[in-house]
This record gives structure tokens, sequence and C-alpha cells, in this order.
């Protein structure tokens, strides 16, 4: 039986547990070769996605995107990043910020498998709809 992507990023990160220096970067170096003796090399971006999944997960951090409308200053980054860590009830936060001018103002906040849609042309396009009914 073949193994799955999945299987491969957790037997890895189940090898590199308690590793640093030079025996985390011959784990690595074995774990590729590996990758090749068995012709997944070419999975290897999807494993490390799943790799760092896992990670995220044993170590209660979560993966948001924030998108504004205008660049945020860090004041404002600090906030949502606490505010995310609260909601997810995680340790840390790893934020991915984007700023896109087509949501006119206000915030979107993805993270885990939840979306907070606080922009402006969301809630004018929810506006217009109620208006129209």
């Amino acid at each position: 039986m073949k193994a799955s992507d999945k299987q491969y990023a957790r037997a890895l990160f189940d090898l590199t547990q308690n590793q640093k220096g030079a025996e985390l970067n011959k784990t690595i170096k074995d774990f590729a070769r590996l990758l090749l003796k068995h012709n997944r090399a070419v999975s290897l971006n999807r494993i490390i996605d799943r790799f760092q999944n896992i990670w995220n997960q044993e170590n209660s951090v979560v993966k948001a995107e924030i998108i504004s409308a205008h660049k945020l200053n860090d004041k404002t980054k600090e906030f949502l990043d606490e505010h995310i860590k609260k909601l997810a009830q995680a340790k840390e936060v790893a934020v991915d910020s984007k700023v896109d001018p087509g949501i006119l103002g206000g915030l979107i906040i993805k993270y885990g498998d939840r979306i907070i849609d606080a922009g402006f042309k969301s809630k004018l396009r929810s506006l217009k709809q109620s208006i129209q009914n």
C-alpha cells in the first residue's frame, strides 16, 4: 500500500519533534532521500503544506488572512492578531495581510473554516437586497 502525503507529513513531524541543529538537518536530508527513492519528490510541496498544517495544529497556531481596503498600521494589526487568537483559542496567529480596494472599506478576516466579512461592499450588497425585498 502506498503512503499518502498526509502520512509522510505526519512521519516527518513525528521524526523531527524534538530535534535541532545537525540532527534535524540529517533527518530532513534522509527524509528527502526517502521521497526520491519512492518517487514522491513531485509530492514535496503537498507534503510540506500538510506538515505545516500538522505543526500548526499541534502547536495551537492558526493561519489567518486579513483583507482590507487600505494597508493596516501596526497597532491595528496587533489588535486583530490578539482578537483572532481569542476567537480561535490559539497560542499564536500567522497572519497574511492583503489589500483589496475592491472591498471599499472595512475588513474581511478568514481563519480556520471561518470568515468574518465586515467589508463595506458586502454590507452595501446586503442593504440593497433588504431594500429590494
